[in-house]
């Protein structure tokens, strides 16, 4: 397989789902430093509630200036997709767009199930949802 083989096989990969990332926290004697799995940059505060407010408005700034902050994300899905990442949680496309409009409780269930069952080799496809949400 050459490389351009390689580069569509992982174009495919990405496209089969969608993927949400959740900030993560760690704290360190007091300081508290919040971040995106796989970033290159954090923010630190005194809380953690400051901490994620920093990380929130570093990411707008970052945005602002024209910088994407997320420019490293197809990578690191790549590399979520080989061996799980804390904070990345990969869903069927149909599925996502299929929760688009769901209660913010309802689809942070679905994308954790999602990722639980493909951890484990399974599908969680949106007739899946369907079926287990019917029973």
């Amino acid at each position: 397989m050459n490389s351009h083989d390689d580069d569509d096989a992982a174009l495919e990969q990405l496209q089969q789902y969608a993927f949400h990332m959740e900030p993560q926290i760690t704290t360190n004697g007091g300081v508290w430093t919040a971040f995106y799995p796989g970033a290159d940059w954090s923010v630190s505060g005194s809380t953690k509630s400051e901490a994620l407010k920093r990380l929130g408005d570093e990411f707008a700034r970052r945005q602002s200036h024209g910088d994407d902050p997320l420019a490293y994300a197809d990578r690191i899905y790549l590399e979520h997709l080989r061996e799980p990442i804390d904070g990345i949680y990969a869903v069927d496309n149909e599925l996502y767009r299929e929760l688009i409009h769901a209660p913010a409780e309802e689809r942070e269930r679905v994308v954790r199930e999602a990722e639980r069952r493909r951890r484990l080799g399974q599908t969680y496809t949106l007739a899946d949802y369907r079926r287990d949400s019917a029973g």
